[in-house]
This record gives C-alpha cells, sequence and structure tokens, in this order.
C-alpha cells in the first residue's frame, strides 16, 4: 500500500508539471498544436523509457535484475555492435568484445568456437568449457547452432556469485542468451549479406627442381654421393665436396616402377584452396500488443571454405511468443527452435589436408599418366596420401544434425509481487552420417573400399519451477527472494555399422546390405539425472547499499552414493557510492564498488566413473599392422571357423569415492561512468581457485589391465584483472556538421598456477616426478629441451657440453644441469601457452545516416608451437617429404646468420626432439572488422546497406614464423572476408 501511495505521489507530481509547461507553451502557440506536440513528446519520452529499461535489464539466473544493481561480475555484451557480422556463430563475432573471455576459433565454415571463460582453466586436466543457457534450457553445446540474428541478449557470469545459481554445472562461467520476442507493432525484416574468403600460406613448398637442389646440396654437407641420395632425382655436379658446382638436375622418365607416373610440377596448395563465396539469408517477423506478442524468423546460412570443396549449411527456424490472460496474472508462453545442418567430411579433414598441400612433393602428379588413376607415393616420397583424393572423394560423405531446442512457460502472479513460474524445455539433437570410401590406388597406397553408417542422438529434457517474491519496506528496503528447484534428465544412444566389399564402387548402391566382409556393428547409450534445489535473495537498500546471497543444493547420478549432493553457496554485496550525499559530483554519474563470493561446482565426467569396466572386444586392431587380433574372442572348440566365443577385458577402473570439483573465487570490482555517460567502465580482480578436479589419470601398462580411471586430480589458482574503458562524445566540423564517436577497449589477464596433484596424476605431465614437476607452473607448461642457437664453428661444438651429433650449423641444446653432457636430464619447464593478457578495441563514428565501425583484437604473450619448422627449416626430420622454401637459406660457413640448421639428410642431433626451437610468441594484434554503412532515409525505405572486412591485418613480433599465431598449425586456416550486407524492415 505504501508503495503504491508513493507512485502516485511521483505521478501527481509530473502531472502538475507537465501542465505548467503546456500553459508556458499556450501562451505563443495554438492549442491544437500545442496538444499534438504534448502527445508527440510524450509518445517520444516513453519510447525513450522503454528502450532505455529494455537496455539496462539483465538476465541472470532465473530472473532478471537491473544492470546497475548487478554485484557480481556480470556483463551484458553489445550485440548491436556485431549486428553487422555474418550469423554462423555468436561467439566468434565476439572474439576480442568481452574482456575475461577468451574465444579461439578457425576458418571452418561449421563456425565452431572454444571459450574460456578468465583463462585457460583446468588445461589438459579437466572440462574447461562454459555453460550456455538459452532461453532457459541449459547446454554444454556451441552457438553455431543458433541463428545468430535471433539473439537478443547475451550475458556472461564470471564469477562464482553470479553464477552460482546453475551450481554443479558452472565451474568454467556460465553464457546466458535469451531470444527476441515480439515488440511494437508489426514489422517484417529481411537482411542478406554474400561474402567472399580467401587465404595463401606463406610456406611456400619448394618445387620439384629446387627440392632436388636441396637434396643434392644436403648429400654434400654430408659428404655422400648424392645420386645415392633420392632414387627421384641425378645430379650433373663437380664431384668437389669442397667447392660443389651442380651443373643439372636429372629426372627419370617415370617416377614409379610401374610406370604409370611421370615426374611433375605440381602446386598442391593451389590444388585444394580457392577464393570462396557464402551467403546468408535471414527473415524475422515482430509483432506485440497489450496481451500478446510473437517473434518468427527463418534463416539460411550457406558457407564454403578456402578448401576446396569445404561447405556448410544451416536452415533455422524460430517461433517465440506469448499470451496474457486473466488480466495479465497468468502469462503463457514458448519459445521453439528447429535447426538442420549439413557438411561434408571435407570441414574435418581440411587441417590435414593442407598439412599435405605443404608435405607431399610436387614431383607427384595429381593423376596417373592415363588420368584415370590418383598419382600418390613411390620410392623415394613419404607414404603420404594425395591431398586432392581425399578432396574429391570425401565431399559427399556429409553428416547432417537435426536440433529441436526449446521450452514452455507458465508464469502466474497471484499478487503483484509475487511471480510463481514453470518451465519445461528440451534440447533434442540427431546426427546421422554415412561415409563411403571406395577403393582406390594412389602410387603405393592401396585401400579397400569402406562402409560407416553412424546415427547418435542425444535429448535433455528440463524442469524448472521458480517463485519470486519482492516486498518493500519503509520505501528504503527492498527484498527480492526467489526459491526455485530443477531436475535435468540427459539421455542418448550411439550406433555404428560398417562394411566392406561392394561389388560396384557408386555411392547409390553401397548400403550395408550390400557389403561382403569386414561387417561389423557397435553401440553404447548414456543416462545421467541431476536434481537441484536453489534459493536466492537480494537486499537494496535506500539504492546504495546492495547485497545477494545464494545458495543452491545439487544431486547428481554421476557420483556415488556417499558423494552424490554438493552445496555451492555465494554471497555479494555493493555500494554505490555516488548515491551518498557526502559524496556529490557534478560530473559522476555512477560509483559502484562490489565484492563477491562463491562456489560452484562441476559434474563433466563420464557416467561410468564410479565402476569398473568390462568390456567384450571380438577383435583390435593392431598399431603397426593392417590386421587383426582377435581381442577378448579365443577358439574354444579348435574348429578354426564361425563365430568366436568372446570374453571380456577390463577397461577401466571405478572409483566410489569420487566428489564434485568445486570452483572457490572472490571477486572485487567497480563500476563507473562519469560526464553524463562520456567516460565509462568497470575494473575486476579475481582469484579462482578449483578443487578436486576431476580428471582421468594415464597409467603405466605394468599397472595392468583397466588401471586406468577417473579420480580427483588436485588444485589448480587462477588470478586475473579486467578492465573495461569506454568513451564517447560528439564534435562538429565546420561546412560537414555533427559527429559521434565512441572508443572501446578492454584488457584482461589470468595467470594459471598448479597448486596440488596426486601422484596418480602429476606424472601425466613432463618431469621426473621428483624435482622437477608441474606443481608451482601453469597447467599449460610445455616441458622438453632448450635451445641456444646453432654451433658456428668447429670451436664452439669443442667448448660445448658433450652432444651426441653436435657439429657446426647443428642446434645447441643448453647444458641446464651443468654435467657437462647433453642428455634427458637437461630437460625442463620453458614456456607455457597461457597469454600474458588479451585485448580489444572498438571505434565507432556516426554522421547522419553513415557509420564507421574499426575493431581491433590481439594477444599478448604466451607462446605457440610451429609444428610447419619440421618441414620448414629440416631436410633430415623427414626425408620424403616436401620442404619449405626456407631450406634455401640455410646455415652454412658462408651464411652464419641464418636461424635455420645446416641440410642434412642424417638426424644425428636428434633435432625433432621437444625444444624451444619450436615454440615461439603467440601474440598478434589483428584488424577483426573494418566496415561502413549508410542507413536510407525511412520515409523512402528503412534499410540500411553496409561493406564489411574481417582479419584483414595481422601483425606480429619480429622474429615470428607463424604466420598467424591464432592457428599456427594444421588446422583450417583464418581467411580474410569482404561480405556485402542489406537489410531492410517493412
Amino acid at each position: 500500500m505504501k508503495k503504491q501511495t508513493f507512485a502516485l505521489s511521483a505521478l501527481c507530481c509530473a502531472l502538475q508539471s507537465a501542465g505548467l509547461a503546456a500553459q508556458v507553451q499556450q501562451d505563443s502557440v495554438p492549442d491544437e498544436l500545442v496538444v499534438q506536440q504534448q502527445d508527440a513528446e510524450a509518445q517520444q519520452r516513453a519510447l525513450e523509457k522503454k528502450e532505455k529499461e529494455i537496455e539496462t535489464i539483465m538476465v541472470v539466473g532465473y530472473s532478471s535484475t537491473r544492470q546497475e544493481d548487478i554485484t557480481g561480475a556480470a556483463i551484458d555484451v553489445k550485440i548491436a555492435d556485431v549486428k553487422d557480422l555474418s550469423s554462423a556463430n555468436i561467439m566468434q563475432n565476439l572474439q576480442g568484445r568481452v574482456p575475461g573471455v577468451q574465444i579461439l576459433t578457425n576458418g571452418n565454415p561449421n563456425s565452431t568456437a572454444q571459450v574460456k571463460i578468465r583463462g585457460q582453466g583446468l588445461g589438459p586436466l579437466g572440462y574447461n568449457d562454459p555453460l550456455y543457457v538459452v532461453d532457459g534450457v541449459p547446454m554444454n553445446s556451441g552457438m553455431h547452432e543458433i541463428n545468430s540474428n535471433d539473439i537478443e541478449s547475451l550475458v556472461v557470469l564470471r564469477d562464482a556469485a553470479s553464477a552460482s545459481i546453475y551450481g554443479a554445472r558452472a565451474a568454467n562461467g556460465v553464457i546466458i542468451i535469451t531470444t527476441k520476442k515480439g515488440r511494437g507493432d508489426s514489422k517484417f525484416e529481411v537482411k542478406l549479406n554474400t561474402s567472399t574468403e580467401d587465404f595463401e600460406y606463406d610456406l611456400n613448398p619448394l618445387n620439384t627442381k629446387q627440392r632436388a637442389e636441396v637434396v643434392w646440396r644436403a648429400a654434400v654437407n654430408d659428404r655422400a654421393n648424392p645420386n645415392n641420395a633420392s632414387p627421384l632425382y641425378q645430379y650433373d655436379w663437380n664431384g668437389n665436396y669442397d667447392n660443389p658446382q651442380l651443373n643439372n638436375v636429372i629426372l627419370n622418365t617415370y617416377i614409379d616402377s610401374a610406370q604409370t607416373m611421370r615426374p611433375a610440377d605440381t602446386d598442391w596448395f593451389d590444388e585444394v584452396t580457392r577464393r570462396s563465396t557464402s551467403k546468408d539469408l535471414n527473415l524475422s517477423y515482430s509483432s506485440a500488443s497489450d496481451t500478446s506478442a510473437v517473434y518468427a524468423s527463418l534463416g539460411y546460412l550457406d558457407r564454403n571454405g578456402v578448401v576446396k570443396s569445404s561447405e556448410f549449411t544451416r536452415i533455422s527456424g524460430r517461433v517465440n511468443s506469448h499470451i496474457e490472460l486473466f488480466d495479465g496474472k497468468v502469462r503463457v508462453g514458448e519459445n521453439l527452435a528447429l535447426t538442420d545442418q549439413k557438411q561434408n567430411l571435407v570441414n574435418d579433414l581440411a587441417g590435414g589436408i593442407l598439412g599435405l598441400a605443404i608435405e607431399q612433393q610436387s614431383i607427384i602428379p595429381v593423376r596417373t599418366e592415363d588420368g584415370m588413376g590418383w598419382g600418390g607415393p613411390t620410392a623415394g616420397i613419404t607414404d603420404r596420401d594425395n591431398p586432392l583424393r581425399l578432396l574429391e572423394m570425401n565431399k559427399d560423405n556429409t553428416n547432417r544434425f537435426n536440433k529441436v531446442l526449446g521450452n514452455v512457460y507458465v508464469e502466474y502472479m497471484p499478487l503483484d509481487d509475487l511471480t510463481l513460474r514453470t518451465n519445461y524445455g528440451l534440447s533434442y539433437g540427431n546426427f546421422k552420417f554415412r561415409n563411403f570410401t571406395k577403393a582406390f590406388q594412389a602410387g603405393s597406397l592401396n585401400f579397400n573400399d569402406r562402409l560407416t553408417v553412424t546415427d547418435d542422438w542425444n535429448k535433455t529434457i528440463v524442469w524448472s519451477n521458480t517463485a519470486e517474491y519482492k516486498y518493500l519496506l519503509n520505501y528504503d528496503h527492498m527484498f527480492t527472494l526467489l526459491v526455485g528447484n530443477e531436475t535435468v534428465e540427459f539421455e542418448s544412444e550411439f550406433f555404428s555399422a560398417s562394411g566392406s566389399g561392394f561389388a560396384s564402387q557408386d555411392r547409390d548402391y553401397a548400403f550395408l546390405q550390400q557389403a561382403t566382409s569386414g561387417i561389423t556393428a557397435n553401440g553404447f547409450a548414456d543416462a545421467w539425472t541431476l536434481k537441484s534445489y536453489f534459493m536466492k535473495l537480494d537486499y537494496d537498500f535506500d539504492r546504495k547499499y546492495l547485497a545477494s546471497f545464494t545458495l543452491r543444493r545439487d544431486g547428481s547420478s554421476r557420483f556415488g552414493q556417499n558423494n552424490q549432493w554438493g552445496n555451492f553457496p555465494a554471497a555479494s554485496v555493493g555500494w554505490r557510492l555516488s548515491d551518498e550525499d557526502f559524496f556529490k559530483f557534478d560530473a559522476m554519474n555512477q560509483l559502484k564498488f562490489r565484492a563477491s563470493w562463491g562456489q560452484n561446482g562441476n559434474q563433466e565426467i563420464n557416467t561410468r566413473a564410479t565402476s569398473s569396466i568390462f568390456q567384450s572386444r571380438y577383435a583390435t586392431q593392431s598399431l603397426f599392422t593392417n590386421e587383426q587380433d582377435e581381442g577378448t574372442a579365443y577358439d574354444l572348440a579348435g574348429s578354426d571357423q564361425g563365430n568366436l566365443p568372446s570374453g571380456f577385458a577390463k577397461v577401466s577402473s571405478g572409483n566410489p569415492d569420487l566428489k564434485w570439483e568445486t570452483s572457490t573465487q572472490l571477486n572485487i570490482g567497480v563500476d563507473f561512468d562519469f560526464f553524463d555517460s562520456a567516460l565509462y567502465g568497470s575494473f575486476d580482480w579475481f582469484r579462482k581457485r578449483t578443487e578436486d578436479i576431476l580428471t582421468t589419470t594415464q597409467p603405466l601398462a605394468t599397472e595392468g589391465e583397466g588401471a586406468q580411471m577417473i579420480v580427483n586430480g588436485g588444485t589448480i589458482e587462477n588470478t586475473g584483472i579486467e578492465l573495461i574503458l569506454g568513451y564517447t562524445d560528439e564534435f562538429t566540423v565546420p561546412r560537414l556538421g555533427n559527429f559521434t564517436f565512441d572508443i572501446t577497449g578492454n584488457i584482461s589477464t589470468a595467470k594459471n598456477k598448479v597448486i596440488a596433484l596426486p601422484d596418480s596424476v602429476v606424472n601425466s605431465f613432463g618431469g621426473n616426478g621428483r624435482d622437477k614437476t608441474i606443481l608451482g607452473k601453469s597447467v599449460n607448461s610445455v616441458f622438453g629441451y632448450v635451445t641456444d642457437g646453432l654451433f658456428q664453428s668447429a670451436e664452439e661444438v669443442a667448448a660445448h657440453a658433450r652432444q651426441p651429433g653436435a657439429a657446426p650449423g647443428r642446434i645447441r641444446y643448453v647444458d641446464l644441469n651443468g654435467d657437462g653432457v647433453i642428455n634427458d636430464q637437461d630437460q625442463d619447464f620453458f614456456t607455457n601457452t597461457d597469454p600474458d593478457f588479451i585485448y580489444g578495441l572498438n571505434f565507432t563514428l556516426t554522421y547522419g545516416r553513415w557509420d564507421f565501425n574499426m575493431f581491433w583484437q590481439g594477444v599478448k604473450g604466451g607462446s605457440v608451437r610451429n609444428s610447419w619448422r619440421l618441414f620448414t627449416d629440416f631436410t633430415s626430420l623427414n626425408i620424403g617429404s616436401n620442404y619449405g622454401d626456407r631450406t634455401l637459406n640455410a646455415w652454412t660457413p658462408d651464411n652464419t646468420g641464418s636461424n635455420v640448421p645446416a641440410l642434412t639428410l642424417l638426424d644425428n642431433n636428434n633435432e625433432a626432439r621437444e625444444s624451444s626451437f619450436y615454440w615461439e610468441s603467440g601474440s598478434y594484434l589483428k584488424l577483426r572488422n573494418l566496415s561502413i554503412a549508410y542507413n536510407i532515409d525511412p520515409a523512402v525505405l528503412d534499410a540500411r546497406v553496409y561493406l564489411s572486412a574481417q582479419n584483414l591485418l595481422t601483425i606480429t613480433p619480429s622474429g615470428t614464423l607463424s604466420q598467424d599465431p591464432e592457428a599456427p598449425n594444421s588446422v583450417f586456416p583464418i581467411p580474410r572476408t569482404v561480405t556485402l550486407g542489406l537489410s531492410m524492415t517493412f
């Protein structure tokens, strides 16, 4: 009653003020115009107020709250900043835009992304991915299954207090996504864009003549006869090892004994890559009235990758609606999304295909002499496949993924401040894959046909019930209490069958029924249940002092009876100093201090972890031959025919003492807003300690069959800071007019340290298990030898510790223990992959109907392994492969400034060993987006035309050899992309 009286008083004051303003205007303006103007201004103010309320309301947990009242480290992402980017995956579009969130991706058309919140977390020890919650339905899969155009808001819960409402699944942070709802008058929107992509490697494999010359040089350096170095070449040279001169390279008429392949000069990279195109079309409809609303959309995404034949298509449909009944006391609504995705196997093979394009020798032709067969390896050539054959024979091997994601909810308000809600959600996915490999021969490679059919489905059902009550006491004390329970039930089933020996190699003929040999089938199922009870109490005193308390209790079927339940508490406080009477500054809009503490959990382990598993393995594939043994089967009757009776083998050991993995996190932060929001930002410091990490042991073979088990494997601590700083303003240019700009930057860092590990896990990392272990270091540390350049002379070799294989031009390894000998005792942890910090800078300029955007994203520090150096810098580590053009500038007595070891055909120095030679800085700065857009006058056509380019420029430190430290090795490369788009509203 008091709250209603207060509201009526405020309304009366507002009406009086409006009346005075109207009286002043009536002195000089006709009555009709005054009324019209007042109505227009009132409508505009109401619209602006409504838009502002929408912007400041954040969905956190099972309810929503004002952004100003948040006391944890939750951040509301600006979806408007990425509205012109592809709808393939919202997380890719947010790369570098959210402090404390590291997003790793590549150029694969399927647009998957790896997301790490507040550091690399548990690294190889455990589960590192965040929990995604879409319209109240929790899920672990990525956002490439959702049309980004349907997303209205995305909130990242970084600290434990914010995420604690999700308890057992929130240890790695939570990303809450709310899709669009119907708003305002009926509106139909069309959005279309088309993109082109291209990429060029700078590894530059040698052509046929260059490789022959490099092999000659390596043999001469070894003082060996170059004519015995490779069956592919003969050399006309002067025979003088001290002053060698090469006159001519002589190639055989055919490179194989069957005389099917003539020497070629194939540019394999050009054969398997292309300039690709993509199309993205989205249609949507939105409408709302006082009692109902509907939003519907249809999206079509067709992406082709820069690797030939790679493709990904997605058709998505969505309907979100609600209706209010009984004078608004009851709201019934639903959110439903259907997705049909299709991609071929080339997407998954692309990294390997590009690796083959670098590794495979150019002397091999694409096709045999008759044009019917595939070119392939022969004597003197590494046993590697024809990369173009992989493309052509797998482009029709497509998989299809269908997903249903949605929820139905009912809200009931028996009292004005009490909301009861029940929500039933479903996430269902079905994966089907038919993979047919035709029989083929490519050089010395010869494989039979094989058909594999896979059917995999999973289903998650979520039922949650909440009650939220708001109570205002004496005008100043606002209490919000949320209580609820939730049940999550997961079920999945996998089936796979394969066969060989098809009479026809026609794909339309190749079905399992037609297989004549090698017919096998296997499958398994999985299921688990999570039951939860939770409560959250928010307290607001005089809009200055804020507090929040959360407790969640989870019970999971994945754990044994003794440790099945876990409690996850959290608390946070906030102080809005800017609202204090003694702290009033005209320039300050908001200054709020925050502090939080909380615990989250993790249950992502095999559901059979607490039980010892025995399996029947009828046959096992040998690691060294194409033959199979009988596995657990044995011919007891000695009949030497028919099906063999099979026993069981222990696969893993159960651990009945498993308990919850728990992350405890402390967060201290401040939010600030100055000069009417011209200068704004936030700062957070956190410390996160994860204990009882759920991980799988890597036992020695001597521990016996089935010794592997899942254990609680130690403690890791992450600490870091996160900063956002923005500035927006206007300026005027004479004769041009007003410009508005906004600059927003963010930077974050997260340090990782292993605090404790049990003996069963510590030996999973490098070290000797005693004085050299990963304890006290980052979980992402790298163990190996430390290098110190190349030996420059025989005198340097003699003065160095005894190193087998040492010679001028060879890699020099550091004698770490000082015993005068280079051996395995000289290994240590020499680097890690954790960045020192990650950052992003966004600049937007608006002039009239034009707007311009430039976004930079970068990483400073950390290391990446440049595995390409195995091919670009050596002729000794993979004798039959191709090499990179860096070998043309290898070390010689006359070229001592080179960092490429002297060419040799003998790896006497064991230079393939793990060492700092292959590791380099992971730092880079990328121009992620550059765009310009024009908004057409709505009186003519409510439309927007935009042109954007992504990944235009990559800047790396001097000495970095990786072309792209973000994707340094054999993965799908990240292309340059140019997009032209149009959006129209009717």
